[in-house]
């Protein structure tokens, strides 16, 4: 709910305090819906200890990008004495993880540089979880950790420790003690950010967690678990990384659409940027197999080329996803107008697209692919 009546002038000036104002508020909404589910996880026994993995990433966004605007020397966007407040003592890691939500569009690392990066974590979970019992009880031994909503994949350990850079020897660049500290820190920044919008409400846990089952968990053998999954001749990093996505888009159309209540805007921004960044990180992964003509190829690629998935990955589709990751903005095409959703940022970047539109794409496209990804199993190529 929009509470400030903000009248647009024809003057350049007023035109960037309006966008100035947008963003903050666009980033005050994202910190205090941070807070919420942090605070409304707490009473949800049987969620709480998974909204970290699984929504955290989110927060290290919000946390990241919020940060930049209250710096910004644009006096309409940043907030000095809010800036002031803001703790760095975690700043590489908060950006490391940050970039990690990118997944294929991290432009510090290659296609082949992330598989490498997941190949070395499943290395570290089949070290360390395998070879520890009676050699004859081995084939019980588990290294995958798989999390689940509403009977969907949500998440799994491996995908989870990669892009929260935790090594479980406590060898890497998060200990379980430094986690703790940086998810302080990070729920600082949180706190500073919510007062963006400089009205001085307090955060509160309004979103209800407990309307239907929580998250179950359950362990398995990678080696073992991947064969029945995706390509058979797929390396292990590669499905690791298909694991992630698809329990990306399945928390998009669970954890976080039960979200949404008081929280529509934020929500969609989250869900938005879930997508986006699958989809391009399923489309790159569809190039490098340009021949495969099994079922699981097929599909995807026929959902990769059908009309509202090239409308959420277009060039304006693109920019939707920007004005979603990034808060401040210079472009001076963008009008702001405070009676339409997200202030009527998707009307100025998708020239004849709606937010509603926008929204119903996003939604659609989420299901399908993650439908597509579940029910993706190894079989014969097609003669």
């Amino acid at each position: 709910m929009i509470r400030t009546v903000v009248v647009v002038a024809d003057d350049d000036t007023s035109a960037s305090a309006l966008r100035g104002w947008a963003a903050r508020q666009m980033v005050a909404e994202d910190a205090r819906w941070g807070m919420d589910v942090v605070l409304s996880g707490r009473q949800a026994i049987d969620i709480e200890g998974y909204i970290p993995l699984l929504l955290g990433h989110h927060m290290v966004r919000i946390a990241y990008e919020g940060a930049l605007m209250l710096r910004s020397q644009n006096p309409h966007v940043g907030v000095p004495q809010l800036a002031a407040l803001l703790q760095q003592r975690y700043a590489a890691i908060t950006a490391r993880a940050r970039h990690v939500t990118k997944l294929l569009d991290d432009t510090n690392k290659s296609y082949d540089d992330v598989l490498v990066d997941l190949e070395s974590v499943l290395a570290e979970h089949h070290n360390l979880l395998t070879g520890n019992t009676f050699r004859w009880a081995r084939w019980l031994e588990t290294d995958l950790g798989l999390y689940s909503c509403e009977d969907k994949l949500v998440g799994a350990t491996v995908p989870t420790a990669y892009r929260l850079g935790l090594n479980i020897t406590d060898a890497g660049t998060i200990s379980g003690e430094v986690l703790l500290a940086v998810s302080e820190e990070w729920g600082g920044t949180l706190v500073v950010l919510g007062a963006a919008a400089l009205d001085g409400g307090e955060p509160t846990a309004t979103i209800d967690f407990t309307r239907s089952r929580g998250i179950t968990y359950r362990d398995r053998l990678a080696s073992r678990y991947f064969q029945r999954r995706f390509e058979p001749d797929f390396p292990d990093s590669l499905k690791a990384l298909l694991l992630l996505i698809e329990g990306d888009l399945n928390t998009a159309r669970t954890l976080l659409l039960r979200t949404a209540a008081g929280h529509v805007q934020p929500a969609f921004r989250a869900r938005t940027i879930t997508v986006y960044h699958s989809l391009t990180a399923l489309q790159r992964i569809a190039d490098r197999y340009p021949h495969r003509d099994t079922a699981g190829m097929l599909g995807l690629r026929a959902l990769l080329a059908d009309g509202p998935t090239r409308r959420l990955l277009c060039r304006d589709g693109r920019k939707v996803r920007n004005r979603c990751m990034h808060y401040p903005m210079n472009d001076p095409a963008v009008l702001i107008d405070p009676s339409l959703p997200m202030f009527g940022i998707v009307e100025a970047v998708y020239a004849g697209n709606t937010w509603e539109r926008f929204n119903t794409d996003v939604a659609s496209v989420t299901n399908r692919i993650a439908d597509h990804l579940s029910g993706w199993k190894p079989a014969e190529r097609r003669r």
